[in-house]
């Protein structure tokens, strides 16, 4: 008898676990949708949605490396690759994101030293681009050679010379790749307006299929992302709380705390 009351007993509490299990993740998981609902707005950026997600927002309301933040000064910036970029443009509806480096917005010369380079599995660059190199602690030779060289304000790297394209340090110290706007002949660089080439920015494409995310609005649902599956995934305001898309049952179908 004792045995038998023990293994009742047992099951019961794995019984009562499970049932407050399954209502728990039920719970979390409505907790996700109320919580991916807002967009992101700071400036002269506006009403912007997944695949982004704002700083305060949960990490499952946005895709990795789409994080938003907004300075003391109302700008908007995204960290992608250790370097900071101020957000100059976000069109959802083509994938297109337009962006500075944060470090040359007040200088002309490249803060941080290191290249601009991206996770090219998610983003990548539009064709209206090519690449300038800055190359610091250059030797004499190299700079009688160079074509064009800047001040940068600073006793380390008071004389910095830029080059058109991607190149490496060679006999310099350092150097620092940075893509901007085509403009003109390719091939040249032209100081006079450097400053004003580098603070316009670039444009990089999100490459992720929109499809998943507009299957899920056009139902009701709201967009995340599935850290399980690394994909785009839909929560719904009702049960099945996670899905592809929200049935017309679990849009009519409020969970708990909706009603």
């Amino acid at each position: 008898m004792d045995f038998q009351f023990v293994s009742w007993f047992h099951l019961y509490s794995v019984l009562l676990f499970l049932n407050t299990l399954v209502f728990e993740c039920s719970s979390h998981l409505d907790d996700w949708y109320e919580s991916c609902g807002a967009t992101f707005s700071c400036g002269a950026i506006t009403g912007v949605g997944y695949p982004f997600r704002g700083n305060g927002d949960p990490e499952y309301c946005g895709y990795p490396s789409f994080l938003l933040k907004c300075d003391q000064d109302n700008m908007t910036t995204i960290r992608l690759m250790n370097v900071t970029y101020r957000v100059l443009n976000i069109d959802q509806t083509t994938q297109v994101m337009k962006i500075a480096r944060e470090d040359v917005m007040d200088v002309t010369c490249p803060q941080e030293l290191v290249n601009t380079t991206f996770n090219y599995a998610v983003y990548d660059f539009t064709s209206a681009y090519m690449n300038i190199t800055f190359l610091y602690g250059c030797p004499v030779s190299v700079k009688l050679q160079s074509p064009s060289s800047v001040s940068c304000g600073s006793k380390e790297n008071d004389s910095v010379d830029v080059v058109s394209g991607a190149h490496g340090p060679g006999n310099c110290k350092y150097s620092v790749v940075v893509p901007v706007l085509k403009a003109g002949a390719e091939g040249s660089v032209s100081l006079t307006h450097l400053d004003q080439l580098l603070q316009e920015g670039f444009e990089v494409r999100w490459k992720m299929d929109g499809k998943a995310c507009s299957d899920c609005t056009s139902t009701g649902g709201r967009c995340g992302y599935s850290f399980s599956t690394n994909q785009t995934t839909c929560f719904c305001p009702g049960q099945p709380y996670l899905s592809d898309s929200c049935s017309a049952a679990n849009r009519a179908s409020p969970g708990p705390g909706m009603q």
